[in-house]
């Protein structure tokens, strides 16, 4: 006897799974919208903090000394003068004490952001701009902190770095920078100007890694060209002689 269809479901009770299901997913975006509003007081209250300058301020004279010792005193006077002024942790400049969030962590938060390192550093600290397999060509000879689109800006501002390296096959398909240097791709032409603007504020080097660039890269202002993990391991943006195979262009356009 041939088995007989199943009768259709009773179009109440898809429609009421699918209301429970669309709740459900309501209650988790609002939960995380919490989470992070309630993550981004707690950090603007840390950034403010006069501890966390003054750390930062003896950390970036430290591994410029050249650049930035001179610079030394004069921002420290100026934390002194600004040490009683109140520190605003949320929008409208008022203390926040907020709720706590002791879930476990979650599978979908390392999308947030640029995993953090663990264990000893070893090399220059590098935030790049990769091709999916550069990564582990360069992990040999330096510490490698991965920057996307989305969170470019935040590692940039935040993290300790020695440099900013743009692989030069960064833009082929596939990637987070898929079609990076491609005619007419401006949100990714947008994204990398905003590294490079964060990247000078905070007097980082700008390093081009690869050979063959696209048109679009080639012509950038680069402190350096590098074409193998050794040469990135072995710069030094404070030597007059930096083992580059090319020096940067006079005529590059810098953004």
């Amino acid at each position: 006897m041939a088995d007989q269809p199943e009768p259709p479901e009773d179009p109440a009770v898809v429609a009421a799974r699918e209301r429970h299901r669309a709740a459900r997913l309501r209650a988790a975006l609002r939960d995380r919208e919490q989470r992070l509003t309630e993550l981004e007081r707690r950090l603007a209250a840390l950034e403010g903090s006069t501890t966390y300058r003054f750390g930062r301020i003896v950390a970036n004279a430290a591994r410029a000394p050249k650049k930035r010792g001179a610079k030394l005193p004069r921002e420290l006077f100026r934390l002194w003068k600004e040490r009683h002024e109140p520190v605003q942790s949320s929008g409208n400049g008022t203390r926040s004490g907020g709720a706590r969030f002791e879930e476990p962590a979650r599978a979908e938060d390392r999308l947030l952001v640029a995993g953090p390192l663990h264990g000893p550093v070893r090399g220059p600290i590098v935030a790049g701009v990769l091709a999916p397999d550069t990564a582990a060509v360069l992990a040999e000879h330096s510490r490698i902190v991965p920057v996307y689109p989305h969170d470019g800006r935040v590692v940039l501002a935040d993290a300790d770095l020695d440099v900013l390296l743009v692989d030069t096959g960064a833009g082929a398909p596939g990637g987070p920078w898929a079609y990076l240097g491609v005619p007419g791709q401006f949100d990714r032409d947008r994204a990398l100007h905003d590294l490079r603007r964060a990247a000078r504020g905070r007097n980082i080097p700008i390093v081009l890694f690869g050979e063959n660039p696209p048109p679009a890269l080639a012509v950038l202002d680069w402190d350096a060209v590098l074409t193998s993990p050794e040469q990135l391991a072995a710069y030094d943006p404070d030597r007059e002689e930096t083992p580059c195979d090319h020096a940067p262009s006079s005529t590059a356009t810098s953004i």
